[in-house]
């Protein structure tokens, strides 16, 4: 999160291709040297430079979407990352669980697909430099996207529905083994459920926005992982369990790639960098407030506390919306 601004400003001067190119090396890395650092301080310093490439690329991944596509294409194509990125949080964990048992070191070598993906990216993605104020195609197709609610109170729903998603991510394992009594691998079983169903959901966005446009997807969004909380809060039987999991994986679906989308759409050329990166802090804000709001509370009354939270948000963007739409009108 500390550097995501860099990164912004870096892409916005010199363009999205060679801050992904950096950050893939840079991840592949620092990532496998995870399995060489000789103590905890040399591992924290490791992590510092792996969480920046990090960073870099995501920041970097929307900006060079956004370089080259538009419209519905550029939508559906932000929707195929964010389902790229769930499926690969599934995936990968489930392999690092495997290798785990072989050697503690053997994890931190998965880092090693970040040079992979650099190679990919050399050979089958163009160089592209930065954008520029005097694109005057792109300047006029997004004119009108740039109008109604500010880059600003979208950054403040991109955190609030991180916050919603990593509060029940953080809590999830406490509330299913200590409170509930589930197993552990129920448990994993579970988190990897709510990530698959986030991935569909994910994929059905673009088609959703089309319908109801970018606002009631949002609304809907923030209604699932109402209803998600406020179950959790209810019952923790099995069948509220598997019914409350799709809605969480709905909400999450349904808002993170459309975040990066509206921010691609309300910034100017000039400046999709550093906004997109204010994005990625705005997210990263929320999962790491997650902890504490969750430290604040547990059980059932942090999910009525959440679930009040996200009902609230969802009646409040239509109206938001609307305002900001009539004054801009």
């Amino acid at each position: 999160m500390a550097t995501a601004i860099l990164f912004g400003r870096l892409i916005d001067k010199k363009g999205p291709y060679w801050i992904a190119l950096l950050g893939l090396l840079f991840y592949g890395v620092f990532g496998m040297a995870g399995a060489f650092m000789p103590n905890a301080a040399a591992i924290f310093i490791d992590r510092f430079f792996l969480g920046a490439a990090t960073a870099a690329i995501m920041s970097s991944s929307v900006a060079l979407i956004a370089s080259f596509f538009e419209g519905e294409k550029q939508l559906k194509l932000i929707a195929v990352q964010g389902m790229s990125m769930e499926f690969g949080g599934v995936i990968f964990l489930s392999i690092s669980g495997v290798l785990a048992d072989v050697s503690w070191r053997s994890p931190f070598f998965i880092y090693g697909l970040g040079l992979l993906a650099l190679l990919m990216l050399l050979i089958f993605i163009p160089k592209c430099g930065p954008a520029s104020a005097s694109d005057a195609a792109g300047e006029e197709s997004g004119e009108e996207s740039r109008r109604g609610v500010p880059v600003g109170l979208v950054l403040l729903i991109a955190f609030l529905g991180m916050l919603m998603f990593f509060t029940a991510m953080v809590s999830l394992p406490i509330y299913l083994q200590t409170e509930l009594g589930y197993s552990p691998s129920f448990t994993g079983y579970y988190l990897a459920a709510l990530d698959l169903v986030a991935v569909l959901a994910a994929g059905f966005m673009p088609g959703i926005v089309k319908k109801a446009g970018e606002k009631g997807c949002l609304t809907m969004a923030f209604v699932f992982y109402g209803a998600a909380f406020l179950l959790y809060s209810l019952s923790g039987s099995p069948v509220i369990l598997w019914i409350a999991v799709f809605f969480a994986g709905m909400g999450f679906g349904f808002s993170t790639p459309l975040f990066n989308s509206l921010i691609v759409n309300k910034s100017a050329p000039e400046k999709k960098g550093i906004n997109i990166s204010f994005c990625t802090m705005a997210m990263f804000a929320g999962q790491f407030l997650s902890a504490l709001l969750v430290s604040a509370l547990t059980g059932r009354p942090l999910f009525l506390a959440a679930g009040a939270i996200a009902l609230v948000i969802a009646v409040c963007i239509l109206p938001v919306a609307g305002r900001y739409s009539r004054r801009k009108g």
